[in-house]
């Protein structure tokens, strides 16, 4: 549901896609906002998005998927703290097979699609914000089919594990991938099956290149796993 309080300047300034806007930009945008709370499990949409909305995620995980006729479901994105969705829907009007779900509780903060569209129109910077978003949609695409394609489910769990590492304070050769989702959900998002995810994951606990925990992946040596994503 909607809170009543106004979202702030702060709530944006400092987000990824905002950081770069005036704050002239940032006030019009607001000025047509508003917040939305959602639970763990809610749907927030399931057709594409709602013509009318953009997204951007203050705190919690939502997980975008697409469904098929059959039932059939794949995970496409995890979206973190600090990342836009939705905004596809204030261009392509049609209904597509794309749902949004709350993993956890989260905080949203909702734009108006048509304060949104008409800052595109009344300042170029910002329509170019928009053609460099849309233009790391597309590379992510790409590269989930490249993965899905051409990459082994090895390549394709140890490409997760690089590009998520955080190197360790300690020691730089270190690193940890905090998993942002369960297992199942990060094996959707990468065309495995739980299965698979987790006996790639235990082939290489098992090689001594990591240590699986619940909710994270301690990597021993970031130079054996980069050798793998190369292979």
């Amino acid at each position: 549901m909607d809170t009543a309080l106004k979202p702030l300047l702060e709530d944006i300034a400092g987000v990824g896609f905002f950081s770069d806007m005036r704050q002239e930009q940032l006030e019009f945008l607001l000025a047509e906002s508003a917040y939305l709370d959602i639970k763990r499990g809610e749907t927030l949409f399931t057709d594409g998005g709602d013509h009318q909305k953009m997204y951007c995620l203050l705190s919690g995980r939502i997980k975008i998927g697409l469904t098929a006729s059959s039932g059939n479901e794949r995970v496409v994105d995890i979206v973190l703290p600090g990342q836009t969705f939705g905004e596809s829907a204030l261009f392509w009007k049609q209904e597509v097979p794309v749902y949004a779900e709350a993993m956890t509780p989260s905080l949203l903060l909702v734009l108006d699609s048509e304060a949104v569209l008409t800052s595109m129109r009344k300042w170029p910077d910002v329509s170019l914000a928009f053609l460099e978003l849309a233009h790391q949609r597309i590379q992510g695409l790409l590269e989930g089919m490249y993965a899905c394609c051409l990459r082994t489910a090895e390549q394709r769990v140890v490409d997760y594990l690089m590009q998520n590492a955080e190197a360790l304070a300690f020691d730089q050769m270190q690193a940890v991938v905090n998993l942002p989702a369960n297992k199942s959900v990060i094996a959707s998002s990468l065309n495995l099956s739980p299965e698979t995810f987790s006996r790639q994951l235990h082939q290489l606990e098992n090689s001594g290149v990591v240590r699986v925990d619940r909710h994270s992946v301690h990597i021993f040596d970031l130079r054996d796993i980069r050798k793998r994503c190369i292979s």
